[in-house]
């Protein structure tokens, strides 16, 4: 279905809950305020008011919109399962295979997978190209895992790099810390998208630490995406007020975080 999502087309949610509604398991500090929880509360979005934690309910893979995905003509950008993670250890490894056959068959379309898992999505993806007897990913499959702090930075991205795809990507959202200096990892990853929190009791982002982002990136010559300042976005230590609410209008950015690229130009 479309978005609102900056950096995508279209969320394509493929796994959700058996009667309604979808569950993930919280995993690190960037899913206190997880959105997706926030929505799946609400009945009026579809949502089955379960909590991400504890064990999962009865899910279901829609296989129909997987096979769809072959006979799209126009070419777009598919968030697959912006609800989940699709690389959840409670996701069955044939669902996730199952996917992939269907991104590989519809080449003229872009899928962007993130994970805070890229472990699982490592070793998932090895099996299914040794399966297909290939050694790369197709590249309209793109894949990413989520940073927030510099803790993930370091954990997730050693998988993350791992992954034979042409475009890997990190979602830093929501970024809670200044990262420090990312050079050594930038040749690793073809596209850098970056955000402040959003919702409700939002934790603060810096502009200086986007910034800072953006700035390695430019030097390194990897595209950079800059999606949202956030609802609590802080400037020389004071608050910056946007009138959107997220700080999702790139015409309040100052001049130089107004920036999305992507690779190749995609």
């Amino acid at each position: 279905m479309p978005t609102n999502i900056e950096w995508a087309d279209l969320t394509d949610n493929i796994i959700r809950a058996k009667g309604g509604g979808w569950w993930c398991q919280k995993i690190s500090e960037g899913c206190k305020n997880c959105y997706s929880e926030k929505l799946n509360q609400n009945s009026f979005f579809g949502g089955n008011k379960q909590p991400y934690s504890g064990q999962p309910p009865e899910l279901v893979l829609d296989t129909e919109a997987i096979r769809k995905w072959g006979f799209q003509r126009k070419p777009k950008k598919h968030f697959v399962s912006s609800m989940t993670d699709v690389f959840g250890e409670w996701i069955p490894r044939s669902w996730q295979h199952e996917m992939l056959d269907g991104m590989f068959v519809a080449p003229k379309q872009i899928f962007q997978i993130l994970t805070k898992r890229p472990e699982v999505m490592l070793s998932s993806i090895n099996e299914w190209l040794s399966n297909h007897g290939l050694e790369e990913l197709p590249s309209n499959i793109w894949v990413g895992t989520s940073i927030e702090n510099r803790r993930t930075l370091e954990e997730r991205s050693q998988f993350l790099t791992k992954i034979p795809a042409l475009i890997r990507f990190w979602s830093v959202e929501p970024l809670l810390e200044d990262l420090g200096d990312i050079t050594q990892y930038l040749n690793d990853v073809q596209l850098v998208i970056v955000g402040g929190e959003s919702g409700p009791n939002s934790r603060p982002c810096h502009i200086e630490w986007i910034n800072s982002i953006v700035q390695q990136c430019q030097s390194a010559k990897t595209p950079v995406f800059v999606k949202q300042l956030g609802a609590n976005a802080i400037f020389g230590g004071q608050r910056f007020k946007t009138r959107h609410k997220k700080g999702g209008d790139i015409e309040e950015f100052p001049e130089y975080l107004q920036v999305r690229q992507f690779p190749f130009d995609a």
